[in-house]
Order: C-alpha cells, then structure tokens, then sequence
C-alpha cells in the first residue's frame, strides 16, 4: 500500500493513468475505497492521471487529533500534489470532499483546473439547509443505532456520533451487521478512532468558505446533486451564484450516489470531465 510523508503524517494514496490530472476526494467519515466500488477509477484512469487517497483520520491514512477543517484539508492536498508530482487538477469531491476542492479552487486556483461536486453541503452556508438533522442519511443512521439502544440526537453531531461508536459492544455491533451488512458495520466501527480527536466539530465550521468566497471561484464547476438530495437549497444557490457552472442531476440517488447509482454517477463524472479537458466525443459510424 503506497504513502507518502507529509507534515508528518502518514497519508495512504494510489495513482493510475497518464494524463492530465484527476484528484478524488472522499467525504468526511468515508475513505477512498468508496471509489473502488464503482469503475471510476478504470473510467477516468483511460484518460486520465487518476489519485485517490485518504484524508486525514480517515482510512489508512494517520489520526491526528486536530486539522479537521476544510483550510487545513487544502494544505494537505497541495502537499500531496507536491509530493506526486502532480501538476493543476480536476477535483471531484464527494460530499465534504466537495468543500475541500472549492476551498482549494478559491484558496490555491492555480493548484486546480475545476471541480466536480457530488451532494456537497457548505458549513459556510448553513443557513440554507436548517434541517440538516431530519435529512435522510442521519435519519437512516439514527435509527440503525437506536435498534441497539443508542441515541444520537435529531441534530448533526459527529462527535456524538463517534463516542458512541466508541462506546458500543459486540452485541450491539452484531445487531448493526444485521442492518447494514458487514461492510456497513465495518465502516461504522472505524469511525470510533475518529472519537479522540476534534474532527466532529472542525469539519463542520465555516473556515472562511462562505456564499461569498464560492460566489468568487471562476474555475469551472459541475454541480452534481442527487435526484433525492437534502441540499436543494444549496444546489439552487450554486447555480444562481457561480459564475461558471454546469448543473446536473444523479437518478434515484439521495446523498451517496457512488454508492446508490454508480452507474449515473460514472457516466456523469466522465462526460464532465471530457468536455472540460476538451477530450471529443467519439461519434458513432453510421
């Protein structure tokens, strides 16, 4: 498994293809196998410089107790550019992955060609999703663990969440694995290494990346939300705001659509990225 050193912290990565560059970027509690459960990789590694790697506390990447927020996130990723050897990139950013590749457009635009956003909720913009809480994801979560007794609260908090991850026995995971299957209990148990340190609430700050700062980012942007997702508000506000964005829509998914559309969620990404590198389409002979 390849790592690379940076600011001390031990940060797990893979490259694939030739090309020009295509950075991956998973969502705050995922890991970058999230990609290897659709064909991304072999998609875009066909034309593409393809990295994927593993944020900070996440996956095989180190846990350190600090350096959640999405500033900090860019530096990591500046760093590992430099590192790789990678030139400006694509960045497609799942979820909170998306709020690192727009901080990145806005705090480092040289560092980045443009960015491809998957359901990606702003901190900065809270005030456009009030009832974050009572969306489908955290719904769906508190009632898995309120089937083994646990509670977690109507209201987003992560660092709640991860305590008692932390906190929970083989019972209680068992039942867990019932619901979710192993692979969903699997990726539950690892979010409990995550319980001592400040990820839950500096992932969630504003960091200095509010509706003015997105309104200022003049690489191009594709906005990919979920036919089903929580942040309309937000998409709305995107496309009204950006100077340079492109909209588009994931059938039948509502916040994971590597997951519940891999199939769209490819395609889309794919055919963005193309007409962004000014990659032509192939027409089919007649």
């Amino acid at each position: 498994m390849p790592y690379v050193e940076l600011d001390k912290l031990r940060f797990h990565y893979q490259t694939r293809g030739e090309g020009t560059d295509v950075i991956l970027i998973h969502a705050f509690t995922s890991n970058s196998s999230i990609w290897l459960l659709t064909n991304i990789v072999d998609e875009l590694s066909k034309e593409f410089r393809v990295t994927t790697y593993d944020l900070r506390g996440h996956g095989a990447t180190d846990v350190p107790q600090s350096g959640y927020e999405s500033s900090q996130m860019v530096d990591d990723l500046v760093q590992l550019q430099d590192a790789l050897g990678l030139g400006a990139a694509y960045l497609v950013g799942h979820s909170y992955g998306g709020v690192i590749g727009m901080h990145a457009a806005y705090k480092c635009p040289d560092r980045v060609l443009g960015v491809v956003l998957s359901d990606t909720y702003f901190p900065g913009m809270a005030e456009l999703e009030p009832n974050m809480g009572q969306a489908e994801p955290w719904g769906e979560l508190r009632e898995h663990l309120a089937a083994c007794g646990r509670e977690i609260g109507e209201t987003v908090d992560f660092s709640r969440l991860f305590r008692t991850i932390r906190e929970m026995d083989d019972n209680e995971f068992q039942v867990i694995k019932d619901r979710l299957g192993i692979v969903g209990a699997r990726w539950l148990s690892s979010l409990s290494k995550l319980s001592s340190t400040s990820a839950g609430e500096e992932a969630f700050q504003p960091d200095g990346l509010g509706s003015e700062q997105l309104s200022h980012i003049t690489q191009p942007v594709v906005a990919l939300y979920d036919e089903f997702s929580p942040f309309h508000a937000t998409c709305q506000f995107l496309k009204d705001h950006l100077p340079n964005v492109a909209m588009d829509v994931v059938p039948g998914a509502k916040h994971l659509a590597p997951l519940q559309n891999s199939t769209a969620f490819v395609s889309l990404v794919q055919g963005h990225l193309r007409r962004l590198a000014g990659i032509p389409t192939a027409v089919e002979p007649h």
